[in-house]
């Protein structure tokens, strides 16, 4: 029973580990847009999420009624809306739409992701499954940034009129 907990707790600390690697990823510099480079990580991106999503769906099931049971089927439900979504996002890019048109689709995937990572905090995470969900991330943070926008520049203040 206790090498149980161990086992438990060490999966744990690989959670939050891989957890805290994808949230160093928020902070990413602007990159001049490239439309061939962008289309081909999202069209990389949308083949992950549906391999991460079949992996997913084949891990064994929790307890019923336990707590964990319900944020698997909650984290499937977030892994559903990342295929549909990131696979929209390689569509749009390789129709040639640009990153005005599909930043709204990009900050979805993002929102869609935050989700899936709080809902997987609270399931259980085969080491495998770690593996895909850190490759998938590797892809995402490829895409950031493309997405973000250049600093601005500071503009020097007027100085009041005497």
């Amino acid at each position: 029973m206790r090498s149980l907990r161990i086992s438990r707790l060490a999966r744990g600390a690989s959670l939050a580990l891989v957890l805290s690697v994808f949230a160093s990823s928020a902070v990413a510099e602007s990159t001049a847009w490239d439309q061939k480079a962008v289309t081909a990580v999202a069209v990389k991106l949308a083949k992950a999420v549906k391999d991460l999503n079949l992996t997913v769906r084949k891990s064994p099931e929790a307890t019923l009624g336990s707590p964990q049971r319900r944020a698997q089927y909650q984290a499937r439900e977030s892994l559903k809306l990342l295929v549909g979504t990131s696979q929209r996002l390689a569509l749009q890019l390789q129709a040639g739409e640009d990153k005005d048109a599909t930043l709204p689709n990009y900050r979805r995937l993002q929102l869609i992701h935050r989700d899936a990572e709080e809902d997987g905090k609270k399931a259980h995470i085969a080491a495998p499954t770690l593996e895909t969900i850190a490759s998938t991330q590797a892809l995402l943070e490829q895409l950031a940034p493309y997405y973000e926008d250049p600093p601005a520049a500071v503009a020097p203040t007027p100085q009041a009129v005497r």
